[in-house]
């Protein structure tokens, strides 16, 4: 990434660097002028005449960031391709061995995983071929953390898929109650269910999905990764226009 960073800095440079030279290159008294040979007062002139030069070469070391910072995500998440979609422990649903996996990394107690939640629902509905792997994470509240350990307790019997939809469906403010009232809506044997979620088990999981994100450089949630790459659609269409592509 410094690799990356420091190419993108050259290259605004040499984009600043050219602009001037083509712009002061277009005066006839200056036709035999190199950039090498440009001075500070030169320089302020051509920026101060035309600013434009500046914005250009800005938006180009943009565009350059975004990207390097593509190609080294998609680095790291080829890199990490096992752990992302065959983690024993992460809940999925769909076959286990399906050529089209997609995974999200989502927080309970996020708004926009809320939205983008009956969207994953439906798409699970409409390609029971694909696999569907969640990787709750969990720092978007402080109750984000125990919603992510009853999901995972849930899990433990079948259930992660029910608790996931209840309670990313709920307008209400999760608390510990509201969810072990979820929980036992759902059907879930009360007392597997809370000693899975004190399990260390259950512990690790949130622990290793945390290492993960941190190593994939996932910044914010929710985050959709298809088949190794990142996907920057969060709406039905365009999970499923992603999917339709690859079948």
């Amino acid at each position: 990434m410094k690799n990356s960073l420091f190419i993108s800095v050259v290259a605004l440079i040499v984009s600043i660097a050219t602009a001037i030279y083509v712009f002061l290159g277009c005066c006839p008294h200056k036709a035999a002028t190199t950039s090498a040979a440009l001075d500070k007062a030169e320089l302020r002139t051509a920026l101060e005449n035309d600013p434009e030069i500046v914005v250009g070469a800005l938006q180009r070391y943009e565009q350059l960031q975004r990207e390097a910072q593509l190609q080294e995500a998609s680095r790291l998440f080829k890199a990490n391709i096992e752990e992302l979609n065959n983690n024993a422990n992460s809940p999925f649903v769909g076959p286990k061995d399906a050529k089209i996996v997609l995974v999200e990394f989502f927080d309970f107690s996020c708004g926009y995983c809320k939205r983008l939640a009956p969207a994953v629902e439906a798409v699970i509905k409409k390609n029971p071929d694909i696999k569907v792997v969640f990787k709750p994470i969990t720092f978007v509240a402080q109750i984000s953390k125990y919603a992510a350990q009853a999901a995972l307790a849930a899990n433990e019997q079948g259930k992660f898929l029910e608790l996931y939809t209840v309670m990313l469906g709920s307008d209400a403010r999760l608390t510990e109650e509201i969810i072990n009232n979820m929980a036992e809506k759902a059907g879930l044997d009360m007392k597997k269910f809370k000693e899975d979620v004190a399990s260390e088990k259950v512990s690790n999981t949130i622990e290793e999905v945390s290492d993960l994100a941190n190593k994939l450089q996932v910044r914010g949630v929710p985050s959709l990764v298809l088949n190794g790459t990142q996907i920057q659609v969060i709406d039905e269409a365009g999970i499923q226009a992603e999917i339709d592509r690859l079948k």
